[in-house]
């Protein structure tokens, strides 16, 4: 199975202090063919639902699928799904 990695990309925060506070978006990289994801909590920060939306080479999306409990889970999905 390919490791696929998580780099945040959206905060919930206070202030003007960029990359702090809550993660509620990641990129995923290490996709393959030049393929990415993202995973983004849209429950903000009341409550966890992490959704996907895949990213194809040429900027096409998918809509957003899931309603995870975690990140991790919505990322394992994801990496055993193979690829978007």
């Amino acid at each position: 199975m390919q490791s696929f990695t998580l780099h945040p990309d959206a905060w919930i925060h206070e202030g003007s202090e960029y990359g702090r506070g809550e993660v509620i978006g990641y990129r995923v990289g290490g996709m393959p063919d030049g393929k990415t994801a993202r995973i983004a909590n849209f429950g903000g920060c009341t409550h966890d639902d992490w959704r996907v939306m895949r990213i194809n080479p040429d900027n096409s999306q998918s809509r957003w699928t899931g309603n995870y409990e975690s990140v991790e889970a919505a990322l394992a999905d994801l990496q055993e799904a193979g690829t978007p």
